[in-house]
């Protein structure tokens, strides 16, 4: 069938029918033995451009207005369904990936967040796993993947609209999003050295370090379950989260005055999901080097503060904590070969910290093997 037979019979649908079509015309012409030619791509966002975003017109003019509110719901059931209901993962991704895989459009990144915050109010599984896939693709520290963090953070984890055990059992139901939800949320939050500013919201942080305590393999959960992903399309490296949340808890030891408990429990979480990678027999290691080497600039900047106002470094216990969790966490990650990257950078970076006697006698471990 043509391009122009398959929009001739889809423009004799209204929507939403024209929508709900139109996915499975997208089926016709993306799933196969092969990857698709660049033609049937072609014809898969012009049908995706007119018929489920209604971004264009029917002579392919853009659109001022594109989806109503009441229509953008439409999609989002349909959407919700056709996922739900797709018994093959390849396919399912493969249409995910077509619809939401460009995301110049801030239109189509709205409807993707209400998907995904729908989603994580009825523990859809399947379209929380589609979500971990898409997230993987496009990066989760991209902008797309943060402000799609953002969005489910405002809806579930600030309020406390949510049941929290709801949330808690997406970590069993969903891992795979769940893993990468948080790599891009360690991004959110103390990222540089602003301290108490960025802070994440004390309900996001107890459901996470509840995820990370009772499931040890939870932050490998991408790499153990490779997404099946469109033929031809190019696998995305996994970033896990844990070195994110190794900042997380590093920093909270300087910045964090009420909830230091909570990230004791996080950070003996990250100790033991250290180990269990090496259990897991995982192909490849779980902590960009470079990632820890990032961490070493905001510790400075807190000790640049201290000795600008006096104050010795060997005493200030909040910095002492630091460097210990630190240390701590580079040494399991080491020795468990999670580490991947320039070590010795690591090492060295390391080194150029604020004296600290467990950090020292790792880094020196280390330093001679």
């Amino acid at each position: 069938m043509s391009a122009s037979d398959l929009k001739h019979a889809l423009r004799k649908f209204e929507y939403p029918a024209c929508a709900k079509e139109a996915l499975f015309k997208m089926e016709q012409l993306l799933i196969g033995r092969s990857a698709p030619s660049s033609k049937q791509q072609d014809i898969a966002m012009d049908i995706t451009s007119e018929f489920i975003f209604c971004e264009v017109d029917r002579r392919g003019v853009r659109r001022g207005t594109g989806l109503n509110p009441l229509q953008e719901l439409q999609l989002i059931d349909i959407l919700s369904e056709y996922i739900s209901t797709c018994n093959n993962e390849t396919t399912k991704n493969t249409i995910f990936l077509s619809l939401f895989g460009s995301m110049e459009s801030q239109r189509k990144l709205k409807i993707l967040s209400i998907l995904a915050s729908m989603a994580v109010s009825a523990s859809c599984t399947p379209v929380l796993l589609a979500l971990g896939v898409w997230l993987q693709q496009m990066g989760c520290s991209s902008p797309q993947s943060l402000k799609l963090a953002q969005s489910v953070i405002q809806d579930h984890f600030y309020l406390n609209t949510t049941n929290q055990n709801c949330l808690k059992s997406l970590a069993t139901t969903a891992p795979q999003f769940v893993s990468n939800f948080i790599t891009a949320v360690t991004d959110l939050y103390m990222c540089d050295s602003q301290g108490a500013s960025k802070m994440p919201p004390k309900n996001l942080l107890e459901v996470i370090t509840s995820w990370v305590y009772s499931n040890p393999t939870l932050c490998m959960s991408a790499q153990l379950n490779p997404a099946a992903l469109p033929v031809g399309a190019i696998p995305m490296a996994v970033v896990t989260p844990l070195a994110g949340l190794i900042h997380w808890c590093a920093l909270a030891s300087l910045y964090v005055q009420d909830k230091s408990e909570l990230y004791t429990k996080l950070h003996l979480a990250v100790l033991n999901s250290l180990r269990a990678g090496k259990r897991s027999h995982l192909p490849t290691a779980s902590v960009n080097a470079q990632h820890l080497v990032s961490l070493t600039p905001m510790v400075q900047s807190y000790a640049h503060q201290l000795v600008k106002k006096g104050f010795k470094l060997q005493n200030d216990k909040k910095l002492q904590d630091c460097l210990d969790r630190i240390g701590q966490a580079v040494q399991v990650a080491l020795a468990n070969n999670c580490v991947y990257g320039n070590i010795s950078n690591l090492l060295a970076s390391l080194d150029t910290l604020p004296e600290n006697k467990l950090l020292q006698i790792i880094i020196r471990k280390h330093q001679c093997v």
